[in-house]
């Protein structure tokens, strides 16, 4: 992805706020960056369905073999694909495995999670804070919410990180993916435990239908968390009025994390809608069957739509209309476990390095190729390791919950 998004946004609404484009090849698709239209395509399912067994392309075989993101098109039987009264049965019971786990544990877990990463570097005085903390603080953290063993953490989450990446090797690593999470599912079958998996289960979900929920789970969780904790990180590093408005009260971690979901939101692209009929989207003829990438980041950064930067200012923080989240009844149903990841993750890295700065500021940040994702490759932090330890000694121990 571009290191000035709404530069590159901008460039594309030139076109308009529906941008004819071609995924990974000669594979056709409608990119809608405008807010309106975007927010349009998310929120009418009748027109715009989620049912991608209804794209013209795969559904006449002319997708080419091979073809990298084929996983992220692929119809599952989870509540993305589902619809009507199969959805709600799908999303309820999800939201209702995640309250096997109560929000004091959780927390706990998040906080020592972090302690954990941060004990691993803190002696050094630098970190690659993407690699190093960003990316396995929601691996572990979803890894033991779910009920993955220890071991297969790092498994999980470099597996997803390279399905989003959309790369050659994106179908090797979801045979992987969908591997281990049959494992898991098995093993939960067998030995219920108190998890998000077996929550599922004990919900009336089949094993296909767990495995496939997880999948979705686990995507969608690994790599926004990782990527909204890595540009929240970011912006700390980068900014040092944002450090100093937090030393002193005029700001707080929450602010940082809205001012990224407005500016970098961590899922850029979501593949997608189809139209179920020809329709007149914002001044483009969509017609059925065509597919619509929709661009979130695009529509929160429509500048058209909410005014130049300075009015963007006096809403980032305050203000939750933006699509990072989505929107409709395929909205993201985690919103919460999410929040609880990014902001219990900052704040403990933010509390024990409040002197974090970057190594190289004059060195542009390098960000991934993903255009799913939104997350730098590296990100060279340094801090003083003595006023780490000094914090340190101020703070409340995290127990073993």
């Amino acid at each position: 992805m571009p290191a000035a998004p709404a530069d590159f946004y901008a460039g594309l609404r030139e076109h308009g706020p529906v941008v004819p484009v071609h995924l990974d090849g000669p594979v056709p698709a409608w990119l809608v960056i405008g807010y309106d239209a975007c927010n349009w395509a998310l929120r009418d399912g009748l027109v715009f369905s989620r049912d991608l067994g209804q794209w013209r392309v795969s559904r006449n075989g002319l997708l080419p073999p091979g073809w990298p993101l084929e996983p992220h098109v692929t119809p599952m039987p989870n509540m993305l694909y589902a619809q009507g009264e199969e959805h709600l049965r799908l999303r309820g019971a999800f939201t209702k495995s995640l309250s096997k786990i109560g929000s004091n544990r959780r927390q706990a877990m998040i906080s020592k999670a972090a302690d954990q990463l941060i004990d691993q570097f803190v002696d050094d005085g630098h970190a690659d804070i993407v690699g190093q903390f960003a990316v396995p603080l929601p691996g572990a953290v979803l890894a033991a919410l779910f009920g993955f063993k220890a071991q297969e953490a790092v498994q999980l989450q470099q597996a997803v990180l390279t399905l989003l990446s959309g790369g050659d090797q994106g179908l090797e690593a979801n045979e992987q993916l969908t591997e281990l999470i049959a494992v898991l599912v098995a093993r939960r079958r067998a030995e219920p435990r108190t998890d998000i998996v077996t929550g599922l289960l004990e919900a009336g979900l089949s094993d296909d239908e767990a495995r496939w929920t997880i999948w979705l789970s686990i995507n969608a969780g690994i790599g926004a968390t990782a990527a909204w904790t890595a540009s929240s990180c970011a912006l700390l590093a980068e900014q040092e009025d944002a450090r100093t408005d937090l030393r002193s009260g005029l700001r707080h971690v929450p602010g940082v994390m809205a001012e990224v979901l407005w500016d970098h939101a961590p899922v850029q692209q979501v593949i997608g809608r189809i139209a179920t009929q020809d329709t007149d989207l914002c001044g483009t003829t969509v017609r059925r069957g065509d597919l619509l990438v929709l661009s979130l980041a695009g529509a929160n950064l429509d500048h058209a739509r909410f005014g130049g930067s300075a009015a963007r200012r006096s809403y980032t923080e305050d203000n939750d209309s933006h699509l990072a989240w989505g929107n409709g009844s395929h909205g993201c149903p985690a919103q919460g476990l999410a929040t609880a990841i990014v902001r219990g993750g900052v704040e403990r890295l933010w509390t024990r390095l409040d002197d974090l700065h970057l190594t190289h500021p004059e060195q542009p940040t390098d960000w991934d190729d993903s255009v799913i994702v939104r997350i730098p490759k590296r990100l060279g932090v340094s801090w003083s390791p003595a006023r780490a330890h000094a914090r340190l000694t101020t703070l409340a121990p995290i127990g073993n919950h």
